[in-house]
């Protein structure tokens, strides 16, 4: 059951990290008309959100067995 609820935790971080992914490629067909500065920005943004679902997925393993080690 623990396995369970951490593949469908996974998943969903798994998911929005490749959500990201596919608005990072297609930032600049969308916004054309965004200066330099604030396509940059959004860059930035989709790309920190997907460092942040990669370290997710490094720590989740060693956070949920710390969880769940009591049961």
């Amino acid at each position: 059951m623990q396995h369970m609820i951490l593949a469908f935790i996974t998943i969903g971080v798994v998911w929005y990290a490749w959500r990201n992914f596919k608005q990072l490629g297609r930032l600049r067909l969308a916004d054309v008309d965004l200066s330099p500065e604030e396509r940059q920005a959004k860059q930035m943004t989709y790309v920190m959100r997907i460092v942040f679902c990669l370290l997710c997925l490094a720590v989740l393993p060693f956070a949920f067995t710390l969880i769940t080690k009591d049961q």
